[in-house]
């Protein structure tokens, strides 16, 4: 059995030399870019890349990262999220994982509401907000937000960004049509790619913010998948098993890509970090697999065969159970849509079931935390099960505050109404 490293097709002389002529992934060349500005709603969200920036730095640490989550503080009962006298309306995109929320304008919470924002995304994992107006206030602010979370990630080997804010990743695909699917798909059957953000450094992502900037009126979504069930599924000797397993994450090829689209990188390096295949959540003590199939290279100290044979295994398990996954909708370019998640719980994969159609733009940003190195801890207390707070104080075992149900609104009183 053979496992094959996500981009390890990159460097086969006859796919670069396809990949330089192609579309790839979206990708458009440096001297492209101004003209796309052009074309676009929020220009300042894709800024021309600044040469005195190429290897300018280095891979980022936060070595309290896992002290100073924001989670430590946050309330259980979310009652600073989910204000009492607010209309919010929730629904589950599943029992234990996800949660679409209209009703809360992130850009109003204060320091205790970001906290429980902190927590929430710890618990549910995943949070998809409506209606949201990051776009409208500009980059400054959005680097303001996601600094209360911790220290901002700069992409090693991704260009875009916002402008002069190498902080926000931009991720973009051209308007057009019908051209774009036969480029995509000339070569390969799917886009999937399932991934936590930069899991290939010391000190990977903890919260990811992607705000829709522009977006299909259907399509172009994002699906993501649950760890820590991904874990739970698992029978206990192959889960202990895996406690004792590394993994070894690297971006090298996605280096080898970029140099393939002539993209200049931040950081003049390629990262080889190891990471334990099962870690513990610093604030809920859960457990979950961390594997994220876009940078996992091989098992540490083990023979190939025998590598290819676990990493085989965790593809299948991800890519075939949709009982742990959600697909979290962008819908179009009006619903000013922001998907929020934990990178140390989640990993997703971008959808690509538009290119065959007529659409706009598919434009996002994304706010990226950095988290603490992963760790396994096998006594930690689990304080969250099935994607809610354990005992949580209000009475409630939904993972929502304030009387808060599932298809309603959260009436001025405090008890479940029906939507306006």
């Amino acid at each position: 059995m053979t496992y094959k490293v996500a981009g390890s097709e990159w460097v086969d002389p006859l796919v670069a030399k396809a990949i330089k002529q192609s579309t790839l992934g979206g990708f458009i060349s440096p001297d492209k870019i101004v003209e796309e500005r052009k074309k676009i709603k929020f220009p300042e969200f894709f800024g021309p890349f600044n040469p005195e920036e190429a290897g300018k730095y280095e891979f980022l640490k936060n070595p309290d990262g896992a002290k100073n989550d924001k989670g430590h503080l946050g309330d259980p009962t979310f009652k600073n999220l989910f204000k009492p006298g607010s209309k919010v309306k929730t629904i589950d995109l599943s029992p234990n994982y996800g949660t679409e929320i209209d009703g809360i304008q992130l850009s109003e919470l204060d320091e205790a509401g970001k906290n429980d924002l902190a927590l929430y995304l710890e618990t549910r994992g995943l949070a998809v907000f409506r209606n949201q107006d990051f776009r409208e206030k500009g980059p400054a602010f959005a680097k303001k937000f996601g600094q209360h979370f911790g220290p901002l990630h700069i992409h090693p080997s991704v260009s875009y960004s916002a402008e002069e804010s190498p902080e926000l990743l931009v991720t973009y695909r051209p308007a057009g049509g019908p051209e774009r699917y036969n480029a995509q798909f000339a070569g390969t059957t799917t886009t999937t790619g399932w991934h936590s953000d930069v899991s290939f450094e010391e000190y990977p992502a903890s919260f990811s913010f992607f705000v829709a900037l522009e977006a299909p009126e259907t399509g172009g979504d994002t699906v993501f998948l649950d760890l820590r069930e991904a874990y739970r599924r698992l029978s206990p000797p192959i889960q202990k098993f895996f406690e004792s397993l590394t993994i070894i994450h690297t971006n090298y090829y996605l280096n080898q890509l970029a140099k393939l689209k002539d993209l200049d990188t931040r950081v003049n390096a390629d990262s080889f970090a190891e990471h334990p295949l099962v870690r513990t959540h610093p604030v809920t003590g859960e457990k979950s697999l961390f594997y994220s199939k876009g940078f996992a290279l091989r098992v540490k100290g083990l023979k190939q065969q025998e590598s290819d044979a676990i990493l085989s295994f965790l593809e299948d398990h991800i890519n075939n159970n949709p009982e742990i996954q959600v697909r979290a909708s962008h819908r179009g370019t009006n619903s000013g849509t922001i998907i929020a998640w934990d990178n140390r719980i989640s990993i997703h994969t971008a959808v690509a079931d538009f290119l065959q159609h007529e659409t706009g733009p598919r434009h996002h940003f994304r706010i990226t935390v950095v988290g603490e190195k992963p760790y396994f801890e096998e006594a930690a207390e689990e304080k969250v099960a099935n994607g809610h707070i354990k005992s949580s104080s209000n009475g409630h075992s939904n993972g929502h505050s304030n009387g808060n149900s599932n298809g309603h609104t959260i009436a001025s009183n405090g008890s479940n109404g029906s939507e306006n």
